[in-house]
């Protein structure tokens, strides 16, 4: 257990993130959710930390598990409280106290920000959770949720929208943060360099990238928002997938299998790259020359 910690999640967590999801709500409630929905939402959170906050306990490059929790402001309290929304434990890795190591971030966490309490939902047919949470101090409630379906309103999405629609909703600060997705991310990076040379691209999106962010509330600190050379990196990446492929316009490098989500990691040490120097700077990589 020496080489296992609890830390937040990043981008580059996203298919393990995706992955327990999916797997919660299979063995939690025998449902299968759709992998496209699940990725554009850790997606959202993990860029807009109001959202919610996620946190992964691991050992070494190995995802152990994974908790995250949103807030519900109280005007009874003038505080907010935690939710835990989602929580996961791979089953070769249960029996460990992972949950608890978990939990006691989140705790930490949420004592330090003033909540209130920490509260939980629990599908009434998971007697083995519910025996979980009762072991590590959780009560039942005197509240009983009800829902209310609400019918979704029409929206395009950045992976369909055509490139001017999509360059004029960037700059114009009226792209969604939920539609601010890695493949936004790429098309966006496409557009720059269908622009301009490599330096005044990198100027002009970090720039644009700085804007966005702000309009969507996000409070730039050394762990979320803009990254420097996160930002290079996938430029230059995307400069190579454009020389090679045959369409005309953003779309085409999606589905590049270079530009997966963890390509960074083929150039850099996970340490090196997410540090705060590499967030403040342009860091070189330090195993492989970029493109």
């Amino acid at each position: 257990m020496s080489d296992v910690v609890v830390r937040d999640a990043t981008e580059l967590d996203l298919p393990a993130l995706v992955a327990m999801v999916i797997a919660e709500g299979r063995e939690a409630e025998a449902r299968e959710l759709a992998p496209e929905v699940v990725t554009a939402a850790i997606t959202a959170a993990l860029r807009d930390p109001a959202l919610a906050r996620y946190w992964l306990v691991v050992d070494g490059d190995a995802a152990l598990g994974a908790i995250s929790i949103v807030r519900e402001w109280s005007d009874w309290r003038n505080a907010a409280y935690w939710w835990i929304q989602f929580v996961f434990v791979v089953p070769a890795a249960r029996g460990r106290g992972l949950l608890g190591r978990l939990l006691d971030d989140v705790k930490r966490a949420a004592s330090a920000a003033g909540a209130p309490e920490l509260r939980l939902y629990v599908h009434p047919g998971n007697a083995r959770a519910i025996r979980a949470y009762e072991r590590l101090g959780f009560a039942a409630s005197d509240y009983r949720i009800m829902v209310q379906p609400i019918a979704p309103a029409a929206a395009q999405v950045a992976e369909t929208v055509d490139d001017d629609c999509l360059w004029r909703a960037f700059h114009d600060r009226t792209l969604p943060s939920s539609q601010w997705t890695h493949a936004a991310h790429l098309r966006i990076a496409w557009l720059h360099l269908a622009r301009y040379e490599l330096d005044e691209a990198h100027l002009r999106m970090r720039a644009g990238i700085l804007r966005l962010n702000a309009t969507h509330g996000l409070v730039e600190t050394p762990q979320r928002g803009y990254h420097e050379t996160l930002t290079r990196v996938w430029l230059a990446l995307v400069r190579a997938a454009r020389r090679a492929a045959a369409g005309r316009d953003s779309t085409s490098v999606l589905g590049d299998p270079g530009l997966e989500r963890t390509a960074p990691l083929r150039f850099y040490r996970r340490e090196r790259l997410f540090s705060v120097e590499a967030r403040a700077t342009f860091v070189p990589p330090d195993l492989a020359e970029l493109p």
